[in-house]
């Protein structure tokens, strides 16, 4: 599908891309990267983005930068992402059939590296050139760049960040998918940070990355551990859910610190509500659009970087209107999920 969205902010921003883009392209015309060549030195190519899902806020920021980052460049995108993040079969599929497609270029943010390695490297090998947003696969010669959260030091700044409101008490993390390596680096983060601290960790438990997972999973932590001051969830979706089992529970929100990652719009709302304490946001927006532009910008001969670091911002309830405000005018409209 073509992927437009017209706001009057991105006239200067489309023209800016497209003077960058012409310096930045080559002077023969040639094809530098992809598929079946069908890209031509206009720019007329057709980037193929596989995400994790589209079925929560901070995949539909990814896509609103994708958005945002095609029609500024002029580029035909395609959009697609699995279910949820556990059904990585679903985004092996979506990426094979970009590679059948012989589209120019894949920007993918991969659910399982040791999964996705394989049929990424088939994409390399057909030509297709492999950008990587959000996870990297830190071994993995293939792809072109990454961009995305540099996640351990996302969780070193979630662990200073706790340090800040108290060096004592006891904590629970809350971790993604098993194996998932953005989700675990940000917790190693934050554990090494708190490491030498007066904090015990109680509890180091995996929810899938997933509101309802975050509840029960929270929920069987206030059993053994009724006394928890403080939860570290590694996105935003777990910590809301771990929100939901301590308001069940009849837990002062004033007892117990909560952080999350990802800083999504349903992150700013519980901070305007006085629940959440803080966000670690991810420049999600950020991520998708730099993704694509640097695959136009490949495409047309240009260099690019084997690492971009979009880096993070700490999101609290004194910050938080402001930072909404700004998710509503990048997020993609919910319906793209449904368009796939």
């Amino acid at each position: 599908m073509r992927l437009t969205r017209h706001r009057t902010a991105l006239a200067a921003a489309a023209l800016t891309s497209a003077l960058v883009l012409a310096a930045c392209g080559g002077d023969d015309g040639g094809e530098p990267g992809g598929g079946d060549g069908t890209g031509d030195a206009e720019g007329d190519y057709t980037v193929a983005v596989v995400l994790k899902t589209l079925s929560s806020p901070f995949w539909l920021q990814v896509a609103g930068g994708v958005e945002d980052g095609a029609e500024a460049a002029g580029v035909e995108v395609t959009l697609a992402g699995a279910t949820a993040e556990t059904q990585v079969q679903e985004q092996i599929d979506k990426v094979r059939a970009a590679i059948t497609q012989q589209v120019d270029a894949l920007v993918v943010a991969p659910t399982q590296a040791e999964q996705l390695q394989p049929i990424l490297q088939q994409a390399v090998d057909a030509d297709i050139p492999v950008l990587l947003v959000d996870t990297d696969i830190e071994d993995w010669d293939g792809k072109e760049t990454f961009v995305g959260t540099d996640n351990y030091a996302a969780g070193v700044t979630a662990g200073e960040y706790i340090l800040e409101q108290t060096d004592s008490g006891s904590i629970a993390v809350i971790r993604g998918v098993p194996g998932n390596p953005s989700t675990d680096s940000r917790i190693d983060g934050a554990l090494d940070t708190i490491e030498d601290s007066g904090i015990e960790v109680v509890a180091d438990l995996a929810a899938n990355s997933d509101r309802a997972e975050g509840r029960s999973v929270m929920a069987d932590i206030l059993q053994s551990n009724p006394d928890v001051s403080i939860v570290f969830a590694a996105n935003d979706d777990m910590a809301l859910g771990a929100l939901e089992a301590i308001k069940s529970a009849g837990v002062n929100l004033e007892d117990i610190l909560v952080i999350g990652v990802d800083g999504t719009s349903d992150a700013v709302d519980s901070m305007l509500a006085g629940e959440l304490d803080a966000s670690i946001a991810q420049n999600s927006y950020d991520m998708g659009r730099t993704s694509v532009e640097l695959a136009v910008e490949l495409l047309e001969g240009g260099t690019i970087e084997e690492r971009v670091d979009t880096g993070v911002t700490v999101v609290t309830a004194e910050t938080a209107e402001e930072y909404g405000s700004q998710l509503e005018d990048q997020a993609a409209d919910e319906d793209v999920a449904e368009e796939q």
